[in-house]
């Protein structure tokens, strides 16, 4: 059965799914503008680049939390509140006086998104279950990738305008708060399901849940240098025009949002594990085009090639992680997905840098391209005998 867009519930969750994006990228264009704003500032330089991967730091160590009080005390009601104070502390960096203020907004901000990622995901696979599933996170993935290049475009305009101005963006959530008051709610469970989830003290859905949390980290170690090293793999090579790396980066993101719409479709086809294989596969074949790449033309192809990855791993790794865990403890799991998730964002740069510095760009994606095929080896392994 196909998902209708259109119900409520459905639109709802793919809406609230595109604020996730928001935490870290909005403001990016607008860094060099709030440098200079406090540039008279102490620490000025290292606390505006801070503010970029605040929220992803505080995902990480409250999304396993939030998790825990989605499971204890619902849903729906952790949205509500997540959407509300995500509008306004994102917002508030707009009018905030000092850094350090902007800094702790953007704490808040994480925590928030935290607590949309973990019970978003668990009412996924409280609503859905099989294809459908399968189909919606593949829908979800391609939302969020969409809302991100609107949001970064949108963003772009308007810190060119003034600094501050990209912060009102975070503010579109309260749009949503109608919207989620009137469709989202709680599946309840039957008396039997409970007594069933009470009773139940299997644990073998937590190997799986670690492999998939290890093999999301993994993906994201790699994929992360897509914004954070091709702008600069892009100038070693020559081609220094701001404006080609946003475009490249853009690449990737709209290969990502084209190929998870058709998520559902190839799991249905070829399984999970045949999935994860054309995932990785690309990755890999994109490292090795970018090992190579000395013209703007290979940059957009390894680009495009990682997007591909991006696209049919996260829902894929998502959905595996998420299928075989009890639904009292579908919170905590999304949670631990998520921090494994913000995690391989966060550490990213630092890994990826120090093995530059060392192996210089070529061999890096070399190295990379290895890296990514065994990924791809062990994903078949293991999901061949789930």
């Amino acid at each position: 059965m196909k998902i209708n867009l259109l119900e409520p519930r459905v639109l709802c969750l793919l809406l609230i799914s595109t604020l996730t994006v928001m935490s870290n990228a909005t403001i990016a264009p607008a860094l060099p503008g709030l440098a200079h704003e406090f540039s008279g500032a102490p620490s000025a330089d290292l606390l505006v680049k801070m503010l970029l991967p605040i929220p992803a730091l505080f995902v990480v160590i409250f999304a396993p939390l939030l998790g825990w009080t989605a499971d204890k005390f619902g849903r729906r009601n952790q949205i509500i509140i997540a959407t509300l104070v995500f509008a306004i502390a994102g917002a508030a960096g707009a009018q905030l006086q000092g850094l350090e203020a902007i800094i702790i907004s953007r704490a808040i901000l994480g925590i928030c998104v935290a607590g949309l990622m973990t019970a978003i995901t668990a009412l996924i696979t409280d609503y859905f279950s099989g294809q459908q599933r399968s189909q919606f996170m593949g829908l979800q993935q391609a939302f969020s990738n969409i809302g991100g290049i609107l949001f970064i475009v949108s963003a772009g305009y308007l810190a060119s305008i003034n600094a501050r101005l990209p912060f009102y963006i975070y503010a579109v959530a309260i749009l949503l708060a109608p919207l989620i008051f009137l469709s989202i709610r709680d599946k309840k469970l039957t008396s039997q399901q409970m007594n069933h989830e009470h009773a139940d003290t299997n644990t073998s859905w937590q190997r799986p849940l670690f492999g998939c949390s290890l093999l999301l980290f993994s993906h994201l170690i790699i994929f992360y240098i897509l914004p954070t090293q091709i702008p600069f793999f892009m100038a070693d090579i020559g081609i220094t025009d701001p404006s080609k790396s946003g475009l490249a980066i853009a690449m990737g993101t709209l290969t990502a949002a084209i190929t998870s719409v058709f998520f559902g479709k190839l799991v249905a086809k070829i399984q999970s594990y045949g999935v994860a294989l054309i995932g990785f596969i690309a990755m890999s074949v994109g490292m090795f085009v970018f090992s190579q790449a000395t013209s703007f033309s290979l940059v957009i192809l390894g680009c495009g090639l990682m997007g591909v990855c991006m696209g049919l791993v996260m829902p894929n790794f998502m959905v595996k992680g998420m299928e075989l865990v009890p639904s009292n403890k579908r919170g905590l799991a999304s949670g631990v997905l998520t921090s494994s998730i913000f995690i391989g964002q966060f550490a990213s740069p630092f890994v990826t840098s120090a093995l530059i510095s060392r192996l210089g760009y070529s061999d890096f994606y070399l190295v990379a391209g290895v890296f990514t095929f065994v990924l791809a080896l062990i994903s078949v392994t293991t999901q061949r005998n789930q």
